[in-house]
């Protein structure tokens, strides 16, 4: 099953595979940097949603990522029962956000604390499922990665 470093989400189903690569004209795909005056970031693609908000020295859980994805209806339609997800960032212990049955329509959303000032992490996200396409049942899944820094200017 393919692996995407990149802000793709992508639908598996059988041996296809959708991807789509759209980013905001003033975001490097696959990157999301943050700074004190730019703090949003979003990505919206065939197959879903995703958005970050960055914030700098919160009181008690330091510099946090408040990110959240949505699948789009066209991935949802296909979604047969719950769908298990699981996110972890590289370069950050101790963060993790698993849900082993949440509706394909959840409005998934998490926050990592305590990132450190220029310092590049890797969000890694994915939802498994069982998909139907007309008659055909078969695994599919999720996967969605994006690079991001919280610059100190």
């Amino acid at each position: 099953m393919p692996r995407f470093a990149y802000p793709q989400i992508a639908a598996v189903i059988l041996a296809a595979v959708a991807v789509f690569t759209a980013a905001p004209a003033h975001a490097k795909p696959g990157q999301a940097d943050f700074t004190p005056t730019s703090t949003s970031y979003r990505y919206d693609g065939t197959h879903g949603v995703f958005t970050a908000d960055a914030r700098y020295n919160t009181a008690s859980r330091g510099h946090q990522l408040i990110w959240s994805l949505r699948l789009s209806e066209s991935v949802r339609a296909i979604v047969l029962g719950d769908m298990a997800c699981g996110a972890y960032v590289e370069g950050k212990r101790g963060y993790s956000d698993h849900h082993p049955a949440v509706p394909s329509d959840y409005q998934w959303h998490s926050i990592v604390s305590e990132l450190q000032l220029d310092t590049q992490y890797r969000l890694v996200a994915n939802c498994a499922f069982t998909a139907q396409n007309g008659s055909t049942t078969a695994p599919g899944r999720v996967d969605y990665s994006v690079v991001f820094t919280l610059h100190s200017s």
